[in-house]
């Protein structure tokens, strides 16, 4: 049997490359780190610490940019956590309430309190990803 020892990256297509970098690097702060030099299509590699999201233009994906369930989730009552989305640990909830209402990035939920005191809050990427941060209790 073989161990999985950590997530890679997250690899999510985009309508504009440089509006997404614009939200990830300028609003959440990753840094945009180079790519292979043979990756000659339109996309790019951010990372903070050992988190890593690769973009890829909608142009050359095999899909739209987002999630379908985007539209649903304003329209139910049920909990954000069982959408599809990925999750980024964080260190300072209130810091990033703080950013978010900055850069008028509306939050879909949270700040909530869960199971063992971790806190998770979501926002909506400009292409309708969703992403969770959580915080884990010190």
């Amino acid at each position: 049997m073989f161990t999985i020892h950590d997530l890679n990256h997250v690899n999510i297509v985009v309508k504009d490359v440089e509006a997404a970098k614009g939200f990830y690097c300028g609003v959440l702060g990753m840094e945009d780190v180079p790519r292979n030099a043979s990756f000659t299509f339109p996309g790019a590699w951010l990372r903070s610490h050992s988190a890593e999201i690769h973009l890829v233009q909608e142009d050359v994906a095999t899909h739209a940019p987002g999630d379908a369930s985007y539209a649903v989730a304003a329209t139910t009552d049920k909990d954000l956590a069982f959408s599809r989305h990925f999750s980024l640990v964080i260190d300072d909830t209130e810091a990033l309430v703080e950013q978010l209402r900055k850069h008028q990035v509306p939050i879909a939920s949270g700040p909530v309190e869960r199971i063992g005191g971790l806190v998770q809050t979501y926002c909506y990427d400009l292409d309708g990803h969703l992403i969770e941060f959580t915080q884990f209790p010190e």
